[in-house]
């Protein structure tokens, strides 16, 4: 885990996974009611954001599944995603690299060991 800053409100939360949103800012945007003034517009382009991105994330997950073999640039390419998104859902520990990835790893942001998500092997995230 990790800080973030809240793309909502600007403070600081600690991130687990999913939209840089807070839990505070994702618990008011999805209790919204109807008819609210024009200022809470911008909490309803936020919501629009999130559910996009969650169901882009799962669009390129179910493809994954289908696809076992595909290639950070064959997932790119078909489900029009930038290769740095799909980067980023790896090291928020949302997606993996195979172990059949054998140039695919990334490495121990500590200890330099190779590592299929995020950015601490297992020994160095329980010697934290």
């Amino acid at each position: 885990m990790e800080l973030k800053v809240c793309k909502n409100c600007k403070r600081l939360f600690q991130y687990i996974y999913g939209p840089e949103i807070c839990p505070d800012c994702l618990k008011n945007l999805s209790h919204k009611e109807p008819d609210k003034p024009e200022e809470e517009l911008s909490n309803t382009n936020v919501t629009k954001s999130i559910n996009s991105e969650l169901e882009l994330f799962d669009k390129v997950k179910e493809y994954i599944i289908t696809h076992r073999k595909a290639t950070i640039s064959d997932i790119s390419l078909a489900m029009d995603v930038p290769p740095k998104r799909l980067f980023e859902w790896i090291r928020e520990e949302r997606l993996e690299f195979s172990d059949d990835s054998r140039d695919a790893w990334f490495t121990c942001e500590r200890c330099g060991a190779k590592i299929k998500s995020g950015r601490l092997c297992n020994r160095c995230k329980d010697n934290r």
